[in-house]
C-alpha cells in the first residue's frame, strides 16, 4: 500500500515535470516567432521585453532582429545626441561616448538626477536603452518636467 502511494507520487511529479517541459518549450517557441515577425518600430513601445538568454543566442538572434526592425546600433550613435526609445525609467536619453553609455532623468526620493544605462547590444544583467530616433534637447529636458 505505502509503495503504491510513492508510485503514484513519483508518477505525478514526472508527469508535472513533463508538462513544465512542454510549456516552457511552447512558450520558447512563442518568443521566436514574435521576434522573427517584429513590425518597425514607430514608438518606444513596440519595442518589445528583452528576454534573459545566453550571450551567443543574444548576439545573434535578438539583436539583429532589434535592428532589423528600426533600433539604432551602437556603432550609428552620435556623441551628445538625444534619443527616443525604450528603458524602463525613461524614454529619452542622451548618448555619451566617452561613458558608453546613455543617461536619462530619473525620479527617486522627490528628486531628479541623471542615471546611466547601457545600449542594447552591451547588455550587463540590468535595464538597457534601445534607442529608435533621434530627439531634440528640448524633448529630452521636458521628460524632467513630465516625469519622464
Amino acid at each position: 500500500m505505502e509503495q503504491d502511494k510513492k508510485e503514484k507520487i513519483e508518477k505525478i511529479k514526472r508527469f508535472l515535470e513533463e508538462k513544465r517541459e512542454i510549456d516552457r518549450r511552447n512558450f520558447e517557441e512563442l518568443r521566436r516567432k514574435r521576434w522573427d515577425n517584429l513590425k518597425t518600430f514607430k514608438i518606444p513601445q513596440d519595442v518589445p521585453e528583452i528576454p534573459k538568454v545566453n550571450e551567443k543566442e543574444y548576439k545573434e538572434y535578438y539583436i539583429p532582429r532589434l535592428i532589423k526592425a528600426g533600433a539604432i546600433p551602437k556603432n550609428e550613435l552620435e556623441d551628445g545626441a538625444f534619443y527616443l526609445g525604450d528603458h524602463r525609467r525613461g524614454k529619452i536619453g542622451r548618448w555619451n561616448e566617452t561613458m558608453n553609455v546613455f543617461e536619462y532623468w530619473r525620479f527617486k526620493m522627490g528628486n531628479y538626477f541623471i542615471d546611466k544605462c547601457n545600449h542594447f547590444e552591451d547588455d550587463d544583467g540590468f535595464a538597457l536603452f534601445t534607442p529608435i530616433k533621434k530627439v531634440t534637447a528640448d524633448e529630452f529636458n521636458k521628460t524632467k518636467e513630465n516625469a519622464n
